[in-house]
């Protein structure tokens, strides 16, 4: 059997197939100096794999994802623990942000603004986000993948495809998934999309079904990402390349109001 798959699959995020690395921790300790009570609104929470561990340290979270999916296995884990009063899951699609009572912090972990393809749009997100964030002491906070050159070149042209392989994951005792990718790099446009073949396995190597999924992200320079903050009224508070957690080439990115 194949089939096209949405991209946004809580079975495939919460058993962590693919690369990614999760960023639980880089979050909690840049939100430590954040005096309690306060709310931080997640953007692109997904399942709540760094919500979670924000509202377990006594923060109110607003998590806003455009998958109800997602947000109902978010609701599912957030239930299991006793946690769904500290958090409320709102649907909707970036750059639209959900009108609220003003917010401490707003997080968006995970280069989730690669998602917005033009820097109109991240634009009017971080425009969005100061109207939600609280003038006294709001701050935003960003991940962004580190813009390679030349691994972005190797994608471009006629022969610029990449394909490889992440691995093989298992699924259950006599059940693994393989997964592979081919991406391609437009310069004109600066899109990158990413298609992904899975290939469920038996336990003997017997391919039982494949499906696929597609990705379109434009990844950014970090100057990119500040210019647009400035433009947006943010004041850029640090740029921070090291220090980030493991298997994460990416660059964390502060800003307050100003």
């Amino acid at each position: 059997m194949t089939s096209l798959h949405d991209f946004y699959d809580p079975d495939l995020y919460d058993r962590k197939v693919g690369l990614s690395p999760r960023v639980e921790e880089l979050y909690t300790a840049a939100l430590a100096p954040v005096s309690l009570p306060a709310t931080v609104m997640e953007l692109g929470c997904g399942t709540g794999d760094v919500l979670r561990p924000l509202v377990r340290k006594g923060f109110r979270v607003i998590g806003v994802d455009r998958s109800a999916a997602m947000l109902q296995r978010c609701r599912q884990h957030l239930e299991s623990e006793g946690l769904q009063p500290q958090a409320d899951l709102v649907e909707m699609t970036l750059p639209a942000l959900p009108d609220t009572t003003a917010v401490d912090a707003i997080i968006a972990p995970n280069d989730c603004i690669s998602h917005l393809l033009t820097n109109d749009l991240v634009l009017e997100l971080f425009r969005n986000a100061r109207r939600v964030l609280s003038e006294k002491n709001g701050v935003l906070m960003l991940d962004v993948s580190r813009f390679n050159v030349a691994y972005l070149g190797k994608l471009a042209g006629p022969d610029g495809d990449l394909t490889r392989t992440h691995g093989i994951y298992e699924l259950t005792d006599d059940q693994y998934l393989r997964v592979g990718e081919q991406s391609r790099y437009r310069p004109d446009d600066g899109v990158l999309t990413c298609s992904f073949r899975y290939e469920l396995l038996s336990g003997s190597g017997e391919v039982e079904s494949v499906w696929y999924r597609t990705l379109r992200m434009y990844p950014r320079r970090a100057q990119e990402i500040t210019m647009l903050l400035e433009l947006a009224g943010f004041s850029v508070v640090r740029v921070q390349t090291t220090g980030l957690p493991a298997g994460m080439d990416s660059v964390f990115v502060e800003a307050a109001l100003r």
